[in-house]
């Protein structure tokens, strides 16, 4: 996830979200202006074979980000998606 803002993110109750039922937090800590964070998948967030969305939650589950991914992504194991 990207911070394009001048200010630092505090990333504390955000969450991962593949579908509203379906989250896992975030690592906790604050990302850097202008930086960029990286974040494997937890194992309750899973990308769908056909494709599908992950989207970023903040503390009252509105959504803060997102990236859309195709069936063809979804199959290449160990490729990052970049939001």
């Amino acid at each position: 996830m990207p911070n394009a803002s001048p200010e630092p993110v505090d990333l504390s109750g955000r969450r991962l979200a593949d579908r509203p039922e379906q989250s896992a937090p975030v690592p906790a800590g604050t990302l850097p202006r202008a930086r960029r964070s990286r974040w494997p998948l937890p194992p309750d967030v899973q990308l769908g074979n056909g494709g599908g969305a992950i989207t970023v939650l903040d503390a009252d589950a509105l959504k803060v980000d997102g990236v859309s991914y195709t069936g063809e992504q979804a199959h290449r194991e160990g490729w990052t998606i970049v939001f």
